[in-house]
């Protein structure tokens, strides 16, 4: 189905939300704009010469494979305090950018395109640049839109440590 190109702004201003929530750390309110079947998905990166399929995510391994019981469970750690590598809370800023609605799989659906670009640091000195892609399905719920799956395709190769932050 082709893109409904009035839903643009629309769709930039959910994403440009969401960004804000994750930079404020209101992590339960960004819980909010799941569903409850999503699927959180960051794939290792793979450069496996003349073979493309080596880094589909059915067959290789991620740093992220979650639904949202394991997000809110991460998030519950956030609040308590026992997820010690947040501890103190990272100062984030998230740029989301050529964000593009590539289609239209369902009446109530989109695929959706963005780039990004997150600066993370952590104890006011160490710094941490994250890039990548991303492919959002959003789903129409209740008259506004939620994010039912994410794909975060990074740039590097290799990550400088864990991943403890949300793309």
């Amino acid at each position: 189905m082709a893109a409904p190109l009035d839903l643009q702004p629309e769709v930039e201003r959910f994403l440009y939300y969401e960004a804000l929530l994750l930079d404020e750390g209101r992590f339960n309110e960004w819980l909010d704009l799941l569903t409850d079947d999503i699927r959180y998905l960051m794939p290792t990166a793979e450069s496996v010469q003349s073979n493309p399929d080596a880094a589909a995510p059915e067959v290789s391994l991620s740093y992220m494979d979650e639904g949202k019981e394991l997000l809110a469970l991460r998030v519950r750690q956030l609040d308590t305090g026992l997820r010690h590598v947040e501890v103190p809370a990272s100062l984030t800023r998230r740029l989301v950018t050529n964000v593009l609605i590539v289609d239209a799989p369902a009446d109530d659906e989109l695929n959706v395109a963005s780039n990004f670009l997150v600066f993370q640091i952590r104890h006011g000195r160490h710094e941490s640049q994250f890039s990548g892609t991303r492919r959002d399905r959003l789903r129409r719920v209740d008259g506004g839109w939620k994010l039912c799956e994410r794909t975060v395709l990074i740039t590097q190769p290799v990550l400088p440590r864990a991943v403890s932050i949300f793309f």
